[in-house]
């Protein structure tokens, strides 16, 4: 019981410590692997993630929070489906989930819009360490032919 105790400990300190090594290959199922490998800048210091990956990722049962920056009224119109819409400047801890290193994915219009980066930067400035951008927006989403879901009224 002891060794299996010590192995299981093991485990789990090293897979704390790889991904931060940059090893790729050990990096959870959920992070896509795609893009797992870009890296972050102080520019930039989320990762990105394509339309087709999210959606890819999402239908396999990967764990991650979704987070619409477009305004209520585009919001309404069409967004990608259990996307939480959230403003660039209210990103806050009582929106985003407890976990910090919970996947959080936000997105905006299109590659043009900066209100994704804005709200990733703001999640990072909370704590967040797995934040991620998808800088096709919706238009790039729907461009895909990938499912939106349409609210009947703008969220707030």
């Amino acid at each position: 019981m002891r060794h299996l105790l010590h192995l299981c400990l093991t485990a789990c300190i090293a897979a704390a410590l790889l991904p931060a090594c940059g090893a790729a290959e050990s990096m959870p199922d959920h992070v896509p692997a795609a893009t797992a490998a870009e890296q972050t800048s102080p520019a930039e210091p989320f990762r990105r993630i394509e339309a087709q990956a999210l959606h890819s990722q999402r239908a396999a049962g990967a764990t991650m929070y979704v987070f619409d920056n477009n305004s209520a009224e585009r919001y309404a119109a069409g967004h990608v489906p259990g996307a939480v819409r959230v403003a660039k400047d209210a990103v806050s801890a009582t929106v985003l989930p407890a976990d910090k290193a919970a996947m959080l994915v936000f997105y905006c219009g299109s590659p043009r819009c900066t209100a994704c980066h804005d709200a990733a930067r703001a999640a990072i400035g909370l704590g967040y360490s797995n934040v991620w951008i998808m800088p096709d927006g919706i238009k790039g989403w729907e461009a895909l032919g990938l499912p939106v879901e349409k609210s009947a009224t703008p969220a707030g």
